[in-house]
């Protein structure tokens, strides 16, 4: 592969233009520089680590299993590998209760939730059902109709960013003022409350590292991708972000309908009709969401089950079909993705209203999820360096400074953690429900996850004694 080839790849997997709007509209003007920072801070070095990981065992299959057992040994491995799992749960649990709200700006351009918020969960159930129903009959349809959906997707995204700066520079006006003051974040608790917001926009570094192997000349050519793709993944966000804010007030970007409201004002700074193109546009972008929600309710599962040991799950979730596709690990996910769907309408009762909130508690729930394996990628990163791990790439030469830029990436992941749903615990009264569902949520997962590991090794083991 091509040094531009690998950077697309990434770009692609990595950007998403929900992070905008969610970003823009907890940290308004801030959000801009923010992008730079947490590309240059998190994304390039987590990239630069697992394509290290990945070039000293090219016998691998590039997943992240394989990776943490380098440095951690088979049973923290599992318990990383399993984390990443639950967050591409959570992920899937945020999407398709948000997936109402895209559809009903598609048909009406208005949110018809706002006051219906209990009905999201609900929907998000039968969404759930339905998307892994479809994915079970093979997802090479959808991944062919992503594809192109896709592709529709970054020509309105490329669209949004050029009209804008093109009429900014003619001489229209902003519609955000925008001020050196503005664009300095305020590094306090509000900030890092939703800073792992940021750091779930610039997750994907992991699609890189199998990439690796295939790159002409490596050494010198994959880190000049990883460079790049960072470079590209935030001047997209950089851009994108500045360009919501040219043609809409900051004050009146919001998460749950700032996708569709962009494109009023967008549309008619050129004439076009605002309404209309704002429908055109959400069509585009929910159909485009289906179909790759479709090809993400599976690929999880696959690797999930790719590298860990034989044993480590029940035989039954193990079991394929003759197109590898695991029929009962589909389904039992989406009994754990429907119990987690179900699980904010605790929140919901306990008094959360809005579409707006609903977001937030969606958000703070994958972002912090994400973040959890990739401490585990750190702590192994920095034993596997101690331990004399010697890679044909390497990220940087000397072993102190690898262990200083994981342990920077550690702590990253770890503010990033701690900060989702912070603001939570300022509030008077607190909302223990809020606070137990975000922090609690993961790790009680993750637990299941070991019980059910320990349970499945045992029948394993019985099984072979006889």
């Amino acid at each position: 592969m091509s040094v531009l080839t690998v950077s697309m790849l990434i770009v692609v997997a990595t950007f998403g233009y929900a992070n905008v709007i969610d970003n823009v509209a907890a940290l308004g003007l801030a959000a801009i520089p923010s992008w730079f920072a947490v590309g240059f801070l998190y994304f390039l070095p987590l990239a630069l680590i697992l394509a290290e990981f990945s070039s000293d065992n090219p016998h691998a299959g590039g997943g992240i299993y394989s990776f943490m057992e380098r440095g951690l040994g088979p049973t923290w491995a599992f318990v990383g590998t399993w984390s990443y799992f639950v967050a591409n749960l959570v992920y899937l649990q945020a999407s398709f209760s948000r997936l109402p709200i895209r559809a009903s700006l598609a048909v009406s351009g208005v949110d018809a939730f706002e006051h219906l918020t209990w009905m999201l969960p609900l929907l998000g159930v039968v969404i759930c059902v339905a998307l892994t129903w479809v994915a079970s009959r093979g997802v090479r349809v959808f991944s062919v109709l992503g594809d192109w959906l896709g592709k529709a997707t970054l020509v309105l995204i490329a669209a949004l960013v050029v009209v804008p700066f093109v009429l900014f520079l003619a001489g229209r006006p902003s519609a955000t003022p925008i001020t050196g003051t503005a664009l300095v974040p305020t590094l306090d608790l509000n900030y890092f409350s939703t800073f792992a917001w940021l750091l779930f926009a610039v997750a994907g570094a992991e699609v890189a590292a199998p990439y690796i192997r295939e790159t002409k000349d490596p050494q010198r050519s994959f880190p000049r991708a990883i460079l790049i793709s960072t470079l590209l993944i935030a001047a997209a966000y950089f851009l994108a972000s500045l360009a919501v804010v040219l043609v809409l007030p900051v004050e009146a970007v919001t998460k749950a309908t700032g996708m569709y409201d962009v494109w009023v004002p967008w549309a008619e700074s050129i004439g076009l009709p605002g309404a209309a193109v704002g429908r055109l546009a959400m069509i585009v972008i929910t159909l485009g969401s289906v179909a790759a929600y479709v090809i993400w309710v599976e690929s999880p599962i696959r690797a999930m089950f790719a590298e860990v040991p034989a044993g480590t799950f029940p035989v039954r979730l193990t079991r394929s079909d003759e197109r590898g596709t695991l029929h009962h690990a589909l389904w039992a996910q989406a009994g754990v993705v429907i119990v987690l769907i179900l699980v904010p309408l605790l929140s919901i009762l306990a008094g959360l209203a809005g579409s707006e909130a609903f977001i937030a508690l969606l958000n703070d729930l994958a972002s912090l999820s994400l973040v959890v394996p990739y401490v585990f990628v750190a702590l192994a990163y920095i034993r596997a360096r101690r331990q004399g791990m010697d890679a044909p790439f390497k990220m940087v030469r000397s072993t102190p400074l690898a262990v200083a830029i994981g342990v920077l990436v550690l702590v990253v992941s770890g503010a990033g953690y701690l900060g989702a749903g912070l603001y939570a615990l300022q509030a008077d009264p607190i909302d223990w429900i809020y606070v137990g569902i975000v922090y609690g949520g993961p790790v009680l997962l993750v637990g299941l996850g070991l019980l059910l590991r320990a349970w499945s090794l045992r029948a394993h083991a019985s099984t072979r004694l006889r």
